[in-house]
């Protein structure tokens, strides 16, 4: 088969995984992606594997410049000549619909949640509806996006977890070296988190949550690019806070992430809402004790391997405060551990969502 993957802007998640899918598809197929150039250059998908690359420029929101984006996209589309497309994203998969060829089955993968409020909900619920009954399937990354696409209207919807990537290797050198940058001389328990500063991670939720743990020797560390002015305002609340014995650190963008799974004691999540986020696969892998928001795509991920908590909750911060100071204790934490290696080892890896993916493909290219 033919297979264009079509992905808007990305530098995280989900460009990780059209990278991943399109390195497995193109053992077998002929594989091609289009993408904003950043974001091609970001993933280096051309690295991959034997894949071909179109630079398309995508606006991040609707724009009048989306026509040109459009012409862009057919003239790429006729030029690959693909047997199916597979757009990841509501951007993607809006852009794609209005590019396709009728002749051309259209897969659209729901990675996140519509999130906007007011006027800009409205036009959020009105793509939702418009991608979900044009694509000849959608597929979910989460049970709640699955039953949102059925819910506006999606005819041929089905769930498609998204798998992490296999752990890289760590030397023990490189993950005591990651743990003295992050705790210091004083050391104490080390909690994880990796994701961008943005308001979808619910960072304010883990200040108050800092707060609660002051008696306690405990570094919050974060990994991840950042919106600047939520940033900053974290950090002009959090100068002005008693933490005590608590540090938090905004790491900033990592390459190391491998490394900070394995120097790291506890991995916590407070997001308002995350699908089966990767980092989290990553932790239950790595055998960290996971303290996550039980929202979208997490329960059904994390199952009984994690303590999950409704951040939605008035007493959300007390209870994230308690399940962390419970796993200061060795013991705990180790018990904990072990149910995240167990659950960990059942996860499907990046091959076997290739292979699912492949057979939906089959199936709508033989009608």
């Amino acid at each position: 088969m033919r297979i264009l993957q079509i992905l808007a802007t990305s530098t995280g998640g989900v460009g990780t995984h059209v990278r991943a899918l399109a390195r497995e598809l193109s053992a077998a197929h002929e594989v091609a992606v289009l993408a904003p150039p950043p974001t091609l250059a970001h993933f280096d998908f051309a690295a991959a594997g034997p894949i071909a690359t179109f630079p398309v420029d995508m606006s991040t929101r609707l724009h009048p410049r989306d026509a040109q984006a459009v012409r862009a996209m057919r003239a790429r589309l006729r030029e690959f000549g693909p047997d199916v497309v597979h757009a990841h994203g509501f951007r993607a998969g809006f852009l794609t619909l209005l590019a396709r060829s009728p002749a051309v089955p259209v897969v659209v993968s729901w990675h996140n949640q519509a999130s906007g409020r007011g006027l800009k909900g409205w036009v959020e619920g009105r793509v939702e509806a418009f991608v979900a009954r044009r694509a000849d399937l959608t597929l979910g990354a989460s049970e709640d996006l699955v039953d949102r696409a059925r819910q506006v209207g999606g005819a041929r919807v089905s769930f498609a977890p998204v798998a992490a990537p296999a752990p890289a290797p760590v030397a023990d050198a490189e993950r005591r070296a990651a743990r003295r940058e992050l705790l210091g001389p004083g050391g104490g328990v080390l909690c994880l988190m990796v994701g961008r500063v943005a308001p979808q991670k619910n960072y304010e939720l883990l200040l108050e949550v800092a707060e609660r743990l002051r008696g306690h020797r405990l570094t919050f560390a974060i990994a991840g690019a950042a919106d600047a002015e939520l940033l900053a305002a974290l950090r002009r609340r959090l100068a002005g806070m008693d933490l005590g014995g608590v540090r938090v650190e905004f790491l900033g963008p990592r390459t190391d992430v491998p490394a900070l799974m394995t120097a790291a004691d506890v991995y916590v999540l407070t997001s308002h809402w995350e699908a089966r986020a990767l980092v989290v696969q990553e932790a239950l892998v790595a055998g960290l004790p996971i303290v996550a928001s039980a929202v979208g795509g997490i329960p059904g991920l994390v199952g009984e391997a994690g303590i999950l908590i409704d951040p939605a909750r008035a007493g959300a911060a007390d209870d994230f405060a308690r399940a962390i100071a419970d796993l200061t204790d060795p013991a705990a934490r180790e018990a904990w551990a072990h149910r995240a290696r167990e659950r960990g080892r059942t996860l499907p890896g990046e091959a076997e969502d290739a292979k699912i993916i492949t057979a939906h493909y089959a199936a709508l290219a033989r009608g």
